[in-house]
């Protein structure tokens, strides 16, 4: 008896207590719900936060892959779009500058819209080399590269070098060296928009032989052989005439003319 009377009290005791403490809090019963719904609204919050962070962690790495596996640099402008400040926004703008430089090189892009890629490239890559530590070697050659496509041949070595200097154990390195060796004895050609000199004429024009209409040069007489030291010149032969008779063949014709004796 005396221990369920003393349990009695006790809850007596404890119902005083809540409704003394109901009547304190009724004047500020408003402000009360409005600090319990703030505790309850914060605990969602930090509950739903992480899940909504995978979800959209989740949705840019799979973005990211489509735009890098599409291989044009529009995908990759419309993943920066849709997510700017995702973990693979650097990853996704020094591949974009990549592939910008390499359109330039290959020809895609020629003059003013050669200039307008390179500058937008030159832009990807600064923002990489702010931004990121790690990709940083590898903007810094990027930028190397631009300045070798826009013709700076001192500039650009020099840049690949301080690349190689400074991160020597890294793939941007290996790269730099790579087209520093390519470079080694290359000197640019210089090109001018004088035009060439015509080479001299020449004094005298060869003659146009008989196939190709010309007159056929005449005919130089034969030379006629020197007579022996002492003796008289041999006539030259006029054209037309038979030539002269030797001495034995005019004795022949001597005899025959003379009359011969009757028997």
């Amino acid at each position: 008896m005396k221990s369920q009377r003393r349990h009695d009290l006790q809850t007596n005791e404890l119902a005083d207590a809540i409704g003394r403490l109901v009547e304190r809090i009724r004047p500020h019963a408003q402000t009360v719900a409005i600090i319990v719904a703030a505790v309850v609204i914060l605990m969602v919050v930090l509950v739903s936060l992480p899940i909504m962070r995978s979800r959209a962690a989740a949705g840019a790495a799979y973005a990211f892959d489509a735009a890098v596996r599409a291989g044009e640099p529009e995908a990759l402008r419309t993943f920066l779009e849709g997510y700017p400040d995702a973990d693979q926004a650097s990853t996704a703008r020094l591949l974009l500058a990549d592939r910008l430089l390499h359109s330039v090189a290959a020809g895609s892009a020629e003059g003013s819209d050669a200039d307008a890629t390179l500058g937008e490239a030159e832009a990807f890559y600064t923002q990489v080399a702010e931004a990121s530590k790690d990709l940083e070697p590898m903007a810094r050659t990027g930028l190397a590269l631009v300045t070798l496509q826009r013709g700076d041949l001192d500039a650009g070595r020099k840049a690949l070098e301080q690349v190689a200097q400074k991160w020597p154990r890294s793939v941007a390195a290996v790269r730099a060296k790579a087209h520093l060796e390519a470079l080694a004895g290359y000197e640019p050609v210089a090109f001018s928009d004088e035009p060439l000199e015509e080479p001299p004429a020449a004094d005298e024009t060869p003659p146009a032989s008989a196939e190709e209409g010309g007159a056929a040069p005449a005919a130089q007489p034969a030379e006629t052989p020197a007579a022996p030291e002492g003796a008289p010149a041999a006539p030259a032969e006029e054209a037309g005439k038979a030539p002269a008779e030797t001495p034995a063949e005019g004795a022949e014709k001597a005899d025959e003319a003379k009359p011969k004796p009757v028997g």
